[in-house]
């Protein structure tokens, strides 16, 4: 083989995981969601079973403002950090930022948790006990709201 062709089949398979990557489309796209204020979360996951209790967020460096989840559900518990930006395009424009993508994926690889937008809410699921199925829940739950 050439160099040239194992170039060129390197980039195929390079661009084919890319494409093949695992990450859940969420049931209700980001602008219908009836998630409008970090609360709704709180509700939302309390009418689910979940034992949730607010704690005291970190000042958030993008001018949305921050609230701050534990949420526990059988063994798992979650760290779940809620930015209410506004409107609509501030949030997708931070969840779609290379930045918070990267993160999303280092996140959802290893089964810790994910990023995603609800309305004008950006949310970070952090898992910090539990098994990764507990993650793919909750995220499917967020994204069904």
């Amino acid at each position: 083989m050439t160099f040239r062709r194992v170039a060129a089949a390197g980039t195929l398979l390079v661009l084919c995981l890319a494409g093949c990557e695992k990450k859940p489309v969420p049931a209700v796209s980001a602008r219908q969601s009836k998630l409008k204020s970090a609360s709704d979360v709180f509700w939302a996951l309390d009418e689910r079973g979940y034992a949730i209790v607010k704690e005291k967020p970190h000042p958030s460096r993008h001018g949305c403002k921050p609230s701050e989840y534990l949420a526990k559900k059988g063994e798992a518990i979650f760290r779940i950090s809620v930015f209410h930006c506004g409107d609509f395009q501030q949030a997708k424009e931070l969840v779609d930022h290379p930045k918070t993508r990267h993160v999303d994926e280092l996140l959802r690889n290893p089964g810790e948790g994910g990023i995603l937008q609800r309305g004008p809410l950006k949310i970070i699921v952090r898992m910090t006990q539990g098994k990764e199925q507990a993650v793919e829940e909750l995220l499917h739950v967020l994204g069904s709201l």
